[in-house]
């Protein structure tokens, strides 16, 4: 979408007549947005170094949650988050993403990145069987690993890439 400019009146009528005319679906209203090229989307410099600087600079900042304390309704989270391999991995997907789509979709990217990216990531993450689920604002609990055993020969065998191992 574009956004009016300075200038004349008429410049200003003009710009709004775009703007109502793509809200009003006419392709031709506005024209088009150039998409950033994949060298300049490869060769854009990341805002945070990394996932940490992501986590404590931007999303702690961004994210307004209540959070569980006691009989406290709320969503589970855990000041250590660092320490749960879930959410390392999690976070560090939130990361990538939300560097990735403000180069390459600036227009929407954000919007899909809180809708397809954050919500479900939050959502596991503190959900009543998540990682977080017996964390709190002031307490961490060290995490659980599923149970593994390993699995027979025999069934890895059955597997189309067993060969490859």
């Amino acid at each position: 979408m574009t956004t009016p400019t300075a200038g004349t009146a008429a410049d200003a009528v003009a710009d709004l007549s775009a703007l109502l005319g793509q809200l009003a679906g006419d392709p031709g209203a506005a024209p088009p947005v150039p998409e950033p090229s994949a060298a300049e989307s490869a060769g854009a410099e990341p805002v945070y170094r990394n996932v940490e600087a992501f986590v404590g600079d931007y999303l702690a900042h961004v994210v307004e949650r209540r959070l569980a304390s006691g009989p406290t309704s709320g969503i589970n989270w855990c000041p250590r988050w660092w320490a749960h391999p879930e959410a390392i991995s999690r976070l560090y997907a939130l990361w990538r993403a939300w560097e990735t789509l403000r180069v390459s979709d600036p227009q929407t990217g954000m919007s899909i990145w809180w809708r397809d990216h954050l919500d479900p990531h939050l959502a596991a993450l503190a959900a009543e069987y998540g990682p977080f689920n017996r964390c709190g604002p002031d307490k961490h609990s060290d995490p659980r690993p599923l149970p593994v055993e390993p699995a027979p020969p025999q069934v890895l065998a059955q597997l189309p890439d067993a060969d490859t191992f």
